[in-house]
């Protein structure tokens, strides 16, 4: 059993009559916490709370679901353990549709089920036990990063429509963040758009990134013929020190490389044995017109 030391929090967000609920009054980014363990969202949420977030809680998929309908939600904790179903496959049902940020919880030693999470599009992970000051450093982490990319995250809107799931589908929103000038930056047979942080091959087809292998690509392509040490991409990821025992930098690397690194010709990421990783392209940068 799951133990935690729990504070006392009476505050929930969510309609008296059990329908939608409300959007949030402040600016606040708002997090969904998903666990079926009440003690462990109150402890949660105490924390966040402390951190000034506004916090929504759910315990199965249905809960989720039924608050991303109704309210903007800018992060969800997914754990990988609930009594009813998966955390992986709520994860992989919410990846396809939707690109809200997603850090998984997970108990479990090995690290399978990280991977698999990874593979599935969560945007980090953070093992049981753990403090919480962690936990809200890489909340914090996997925020700064989309919002590198805000408004181009797509939100469950009320549109009625469902898929074979029976899942309300996504929106995506409109806008987006004003900067001074846009780039293609090609190399091989792909193209990058800065502007919409869209990855596409030959063909013009789009690859899904999630926004941290985006983030990675990016810090590649900017670095080109460099060997990155893991300390400096995870520092530059999430502004955390990188630990030995830490397989985040790898995983994310293999996961971007699986999506770039189509056939058995290119080698994009080289591993440099006991240093780190660089990047083999030579990027092409060609200014976008008419933005």
């Amino acid at each position: 059993m799951r133990e935690a030391n729990v504070p006392n929090s009476t505050n929930t967000t969510e309609a008296a009559n059990g329908g939608p609920l409300a959007k949030p009054e402040s600016n606040a980014d708002s997090i969904l916490v998903v666990d079926d363990d009440s003690r462990i969202r109150d402890l949660l949420r105490a924390a966040l709370e402390a951190e000034h977030y506004s916090v929504h809680e759910a315990e199965t998929s249905a809960d989720l679901y039924n608050t991303l309908t109704s309210t903007k939600i800018d992060l969800v904790t997914v754990d990988v353990v609930l009594n009813q179903e998966s955390g992986l496959d709520l994860v992989r049902d919410l990846r396809k549709q939707s690109d809200v940020p997603i850090i998984l919880v997970t108990g479990r030693v090995d690290l399978i089920d990280t991977v698999m999470g990874l593979e599935l599009g969560a945007d980090d992970y953070i093992t049981k036990p753990f403090p919480i000051r962690e936990f809200i450093a890489r909340v914090r982490s996997v925020l700064r990063r989309s919002k590198s990319s805000a408004g181009l995250s797509k939100q469950i809107g009320n549109t009625g429509d469902t898929e074979r799931s029976g899942n309300p589908t996504y929106r995506g929103s409109n806008n987006r963040h004003e900067e001074q000038a846009f780039e293609h930056i090609s190399f091989g047979n792909w193209s990058i758009n800065t502007a919409s942080r869209e990855l596409r091959n030959a063909g013009g087809q789009l690859i899904k990134l999630t926004s941290t292998e985006y983030d990675l690509l990016d810090i590649f392509v900017n670095a080109p013929q460099r060997v990155l040490s893991r300390e400096h991409l995870m520092d530059r990821l999430t502004g955390r020190p990188w630990n030995p025992s830490d397989r985040n930098i790898d995983n994310h690397v293999a996961q971007l490389r699986k999506k770039i690194e189509q056939d058995s010709n290119s080698e994009w990421i080289k591993t440099v044995r006991g240093a780190g990783y660089m990047f083999t392209g030579k990027p092409q940068r060609h200014r976008i017109e008419g933005l």
